[in-house]
């Protein structure tokens, strides 16, 4: 099982991180790196039931909580016992700001070793660098 978690406190409300993250994957999403090089798009707007393109891979919005939680997992028609993978940012009160924390667990022997050899390494680096956008975004608030 694979169970990767980033997070960060930053120095806003948790209203104004989500207005950050309320644009993740729209057409002017502050927070995404352009340079990973894996895109991230929910081309229908953020609602429950959305598809998400990310890279190869396809997700549908889960979860939609303002404030407080956004969340992702695969179609129905792409689960299966042997690759079930969810991922989400949840928002909570820390101090004067706000924890912003990412986490994303999956199963499944062949998401394991593609983890292992070389998206592990990526999907790090990327959410550090989304972490950084939302830091900087909220000080610009």
């Amino acid at each position: 099982m694979i169970h990767n978690v980033h997070e960060r406190v930053v120095a806003g409300t948790a209203d104004e991180v989500w207005a950050l993250l309320a644009r993740l994957g729209s057409d002017d999403d502050p927070v995404w790196p352009k340079a990973g090089g894996i895109t991230f798009r929910i081309p229908e707007g953020l609602r429950p039931g959305a598809p998400v393109l990310h890279g190869p891979m396809r997700y549908t919005v889960d979860e939609v909580e303002p404030g407080r939680r956004l969340s992702f997992h695969p179609p129905a028609s792409r689960r299966s016992p042997l690759h079930r993978a969810t991922h989400g940012f949840d928002l909570t009160p820390a101090g004067d700001g706000t924890r912003v924390r990412h986490t994303f667990t999956a199963r499944g022997l062949r998401l394991h070793l593609m983890w292992a050899l070389f998206l592990g390494r990526k999907h790090d680096t990327t959410l550090e660098a989304l972490l950084d956008a939302v830091e900087r975004g909220v000080a610009t608030v």
